[in-house]
């Protein structure tokens, strides 16, 4: 249980890590920027009702939550956009296990 906690805060802190570079380097629309803050609200209102689990930190949990809504949202709207993105995320992945 403790590994599996511990798993999920690190995912959770390397995808916040991810979409903060993701924001700085790849231009999201005004559209995705709101599917960003949306995404990001939406933890927030979750954890606030006692949804969500209450380890970890927030605000690594509320960006990757945003993370996954942008890349959902994009999935279903935009396969060409998606497909940029994904590309994006897997050079970036690539130069982390490079290093």
């Amino acid at each position: 249980m403790v590994l599996l906690l511990l798993q999920k805060n690190l995912l959770a802190e390397a995808q916040s890590l991810l979409l903060q570079k993701f924001m700085k380097s790849f231009p999201l629309t005004s559209t995705e920027q709101a599917v960003v803050a949306r995404g990001r609200n939406a933890n927030l209102t979750a954890r606030k009702k006692g949804k969500s689990k209450s380890s970890g930190d927030a605000s690594a949990y509320q960006d990757s939550t945003a993370f996954e809504a942008l890349l959902g949202y994009t999935y279903i709207s935009d396969k060409h956009r998606f497909n940029e993105m994904i590309g994006w995320i897997k050079v970036e992945l690539d130069e982390l296990d490079s290093k």
